[in-house]
């Protein structure tokens, strides 16, 4: 795949940006939508990036922005979404209307306006929470992140003779730079968790990254409505095997 110009929605901050850092060492345009502009202290990673803020609850935002960023570099080749809703209020519905119709809003617009470049793959940041059930996150984003993995599957086969592939990765127990600190302050926990997972550490921003860059590249090229957990192998072992201490597992 001639990867000429990338678009990651979300890409300001944890795994989006991530992506784009890692985006950032290889040629071609990248350009960034995000809530708000990233701050004007922080350096731009290269030139050929450019930052777009969006409101993705409103088409007659969404409409104009993506006009401006093809027309500065061309058809999209990649696409990636990592947002997130960050507002107050319900989060039912604005955990909807930022994860399912945000990204259904974008694609649907840059089908309407044949705006994908031949062979173009599209990966959702998606979560185990899509399958399963963590007490400290809320409602809303249990029932988006089960939405967006159909949503996945959904356009995997309604854009495959376009030639585009439509794929997701979730991820669980990512060490974020926003987390660090907590980790850092609670070294307990982090061992606690690390135990539990049969790779023996947490996932970081970058090996999700990784996986999405995989998911994009010809390396790919078969695969479609597919969503790749990352993990360390954590969602693979019994509720009962979690409780064990790692010493007396059975092998």
């Amino acid at each position: 795949m001639t990867q000429n110009h990338s678009i990651v929605v979300g890409g300001t901050r944890g795994l989006g940006r991530a992506l784009v850092e890692l985006w950032a060492e290889e040629k071609g345009d990248i350009s960034v939508i995000g809530r708000r502009l990233p701050d004007a202290s922080v350096p731009p990673l290269r030139e050929g990036i450019r930052f777009y803020s969006v409101d993705l609850t409103k088409i007659e935002s969404i409409a104009p922005a993506i006009d401006e960023i093809v027309q500065a570099a061309g058809q999209i080749s990649r696409l990636v979404f990592s947002q997130r809703f960050r507002g107050s209020g319900d989060t039912l519905d604005g955990e909807l209307d930022v994860g399912v119709k945000g990204t259904q809003r974008i694609i649907d617009y840059l089908v309407s306006k044949d705006l994908f470049a031949e062979q173009c793959a599209i990966v959702v940041v998606s979560s185990v929470l899509g399958q399963f059930i963590a007490a400290e996150q809320p409602l809303g984003y249990h029932v988006t992140k089960a939405a967006q993995d159909q949503l996945v599957r959904f356009y995997a086969v309604q854009l495959a003779s376009w030639g585009i592939r439509v794929n997701g990765v979730a991820p669980n127990l990512i060490e974020k730079e926003t987390g660090r600190e907590f980790y850092l302050k609670n070294p307990e926990l982090k061992r606690h968790y690390e135990s539990l997972i049969p790779l023996g550490q947490m996932g970081t921003p970058r090996d999700v990254a990784n996986a999405i860059d995989f998911l994009c590249s010809d390396r790919a090229a078969h695969i479609t409505g597919q969503i790749l957990t990352v993990d360390g192998g954590l969602t693979v072992l019994l509720q009962h095997s979690l409780g064990a201490r790692p010493e007396i597992r059975p092998m």
